[in-house]
């Protein structure tokens, strides 16, 4: 079954799934992009990938032209059912920390 196909596509976004995959997962969860969505291709993904690859060399040639470095940004990619749930915890850390340290401000 291809990576777009709409069942794998219902599994990588749903949310239930990923919070138990995350359950089960051992280690540092993957920051590897996933492919998701039905104008998501194989395809698709591989031009992203070489398009990627470019704007590194690019970089890297004006690093040595200019003696300057820079980390060129990747091409966005879909977001996942995991993506969105590491969003949240994030944002649910990060009201957490401001209810510690502001009370006041955290209702």
């Amino acid at each position: 079954m291809p990576d777009h196909a709409h069942y794998k596509v219902a599994l990588q976004e749903d949310i239930d799934l990923a919070r138990r995959a995350r359950e089960h997962a051992k280690g540092k969860p993957s920051r590897r992009p996933r492919v998701a969505g039905q104008v998501w291709t194989p395809e698709r993904a591989a031009l992203t990938d070489v398009a990627d690859i470019l704007l590194r060399v690019l970089a890297s040639l004006e690093a040595q032209r200019t003696g300057k470095t820079s980390k060129p940004q990747s091409m966005p990619r879909p977001l996942t059912a995991a993506a969105r749930l590491d969003q949240l915890d994030a944002a649910q850390r990060h009201r957490d920390r401001v209810r510690m340290m502001l009370p006041h401000q955290g209702r």
